[in-house]
């Protein structure tokens, strides 16, 4: 697994809140200690933890926010990012957080009715435990913070339509189709494309958040559906991009398939800039981070009163414009912006002005 904790980088994280992006860097096994340069952080604060869904890039962005949170709020943070991705992994890290006597958690579930029960135990001794990125809906957890998966799938299969004006032919590749993240995404795309001309031939191929799995899928998918007119090949996480980018540059086939994304890998953004990529959907990983620890803290001050945290934390929200809350759902819903061709080069342009090279 790999663990970060606050490592004193409120300038370059306080860039990011204002630019409203949020940047990843290459994987690294650890940061560095939990002090903070510029603001000190009391020896008694309390610890919040994030438990990811597997090992990204795409987690270094809400390491990022969870830094910043943990900075301004001077309290301590802890990411943890199990590998392999499975919901025993992630259930040790639960426990191991609960035994720690951390002051709030959130999860990003791997399998969400599997850990259902964990979440709930931990919530009946008190504890507060909240959702991100991949949420666990059957479970008592406090809030969900994230993209709405399933409308980022319909925003995605609408622009789907136009790259397909005669019809199509699709696969998908994937982690896992446990996840409800993956659930949604890949219901809203149906949902989108329904009635229309272009349809999955297959269930989406699993890869278990490997990635050289997820070359290999993209590979056997083309030898096996090619001849049956596979023209579309979508990506639901943010890795599986690249593995079809490299799939299509090993096979030279690039010019006969559509590449539909979802999040901004660095290759994804690359393959973006250089027709290797049709369209992606980002999501905002960086608050994810950010978020998650402001309401934790709210949470863990109150008593666990979720109707008073997001009264609290409702004025963050109003500050960004494409971000929605819902109390009576509890759900904040961090939004998403779709990249295609047509305001790649802009969107790009903002990325590198900051020095980010992933969202």
């Amino acid at each position: 697994m790999i663990k970060w904790k606050n490592a004193g980088i409120l300038s370059i994280a306080t860039a990011l809140i204002a630019t409203g992006l949020a940047g990843c860097s290459s994987n690294n096994n650890s940061s560095s200690g939990a002090g903070n340069s510029a603001n000190s952080t009391p020896a008694n604060a309390p610890t919040y933890e994030l438990i990811t869904n597997g090992q990204s890039p795409f987690w270094e962005a809400a390491r990022l926010g969870m830094v910043a949170a943990g900075n301004a709020l001077h309290v301590n943070t802890d990411m943890d990012e199990p590998s392999p991705s499975t919901n025993d992994v992630q259930v040790t890290m639960f426990k191991d957080a609960v035994a720690k006597q951390v002051a709030g958690i959130g999860m990003s579930s791997v399998n969400p009715a599997a850990i259902t029960g964990t979440i709930n135990s931990a919530i009946a001794s008190k504890i507060p435990v909240i959702s991100f990125d991949s949420d666990a809906p059957q479970s008592n957890r406090l809030a969900y913070i994230g993209t709405n998966n399933f409308k980022a799938g319909q925003i995605l299969g609408n622009y789907v339509k136009t790259l397909f004006p005669n019809g199509g032919k699709l696969v998908g590749f994937v982690g896992t189709m446990s996840q409800q993240n993956a659930i949604d995404r890949y219901n809203g795309l149906l949902a989108a494309l329904k009635g229309t001309n272009i349809t999955f031939v297959a269930p989406p191929y699993l890869d278990q958040q490997d990635k050289n799995v997820a070359q290999t899928n993209v590979q056997n998918a083309i030898t096996r559906y090619q001849s049956q007119g596979l023209n579309g090949l979508v990506g639901l996480y943010s890795y599986d991009g690249p593995a079809i980018i490299d799939a299509l540059h090993q096979l030279n086939l690039r010019s006969k398939f559509k590449v539909i994304c979802f999040d901004g890998d660095p290759q994804t953004l690359k393959g973006l800039a250089d027709g290797d990529v049709d369209c992606t959907v980002v999501q905002k990983p960086y608050y994810f981070g950010y978020l998650s620890v402001m309401l934790l803290n709210y949470l863990h001050q109150d008593g666990n009163n979720i109707d008073a945290a997001f009264k609290s934390i409702a004025p963050e929200i109003a500050k960004h414009k494409s971000m929605k809350i819902f109390p009576s759902k509890h759900i904040i819903d961090t939004g998403v912006t779709l990249v295609t061709p047509a305001n790649a080069a802009q969107f790009l342009a903002a990325l590198k002005a900051k020095n980010i090279t992933s969202t």
